[in-house]
């Protein structure tokens, strides 16, 4: 628990000296779900092959022209959803390092990304080390669909883990800071020159 927290605290510093350098990107929050996907050997150790995940939450920060810093966190509130039924809890906090490439049809930004995450599924809380790849479709400007698939490396002194896939699915939400902060500081500037 306190590596969870050290982890949170950490983001938290890294997120508030990004905020204050790059007010006029496009920040991203997303909410979804994921399936973690462990093959059938690791499944009877960890207690399922497919683990449910709702909700996953993301924010993404842009931190250069092609990068962009991602945390995520997932875990299953809901362990029954017809199709799928948990008999393993799964939480997982992760960071990933995006680059961004060029849209493909307008509409679709795709990426790939290296990173590391804290998953805990029943047992204790294990560091992996993440690839994957993933992408958006902006149906509008500031909405847009993201899949993503994570391979999550659990090193084999940790064995309160496997090796596993993630697959997500979120709906993205741009955040328009320029617009919030200059409203507001059009706002103060109006009840200043009223005063």
């Amino acid at each position: 628990m306190k590596s969870t927290f050290l982890l949170v605290l950490f983001c938290c510093s890294l997120t508030t000296s990004i905020f204050s350098q790059h007010l006029n990107e496009s920040w991203q929050i997303g909410v979804g779900f994921g399936v973690a996907k462990f093959n059938e050997s690791d499944a009877s150790y960890i207690g399922d092959q497919y683990i449910f995940q709702t909700p996953r939450l993301n924010l993404t920060m842009p931190i250069g022209e092609r990068l962009s810093l991602d945390g995520a966190i997932s875990f299953n509130t809901i362990n029954d959803i017809g199709i799928m039924e948990n008999s393993a809890s799964y939480f997982s906090l992760d960071t990933s390092l995006r680059f961004n490439f060029s849209p493909i049809l307008t509409n679709f930004s795709p990426y790939v990304f290296v990173g590391g995450s804290i998953v805990d599924s029943e047992r204790k809380m294990t560091p992996t080390l993440n690839i994957g790849a993933g992408g958006i479709y902006w149906v509008s400007d500031r909405i847009g669909i993201n899949p993503q698939v994570y391979y999550k490396h659990s090193l084999e002194n940790y064995e309160s883990m496997r090796s596993h896939i993630q697959g997500a699915l979120s709906v993205i939400i741009k955040l328009d800071w320029i617009n919030l902060f200059e409203g507001g500081n059009h706002a103060a500037r109006s009840s200043g020159a009223c005063n």
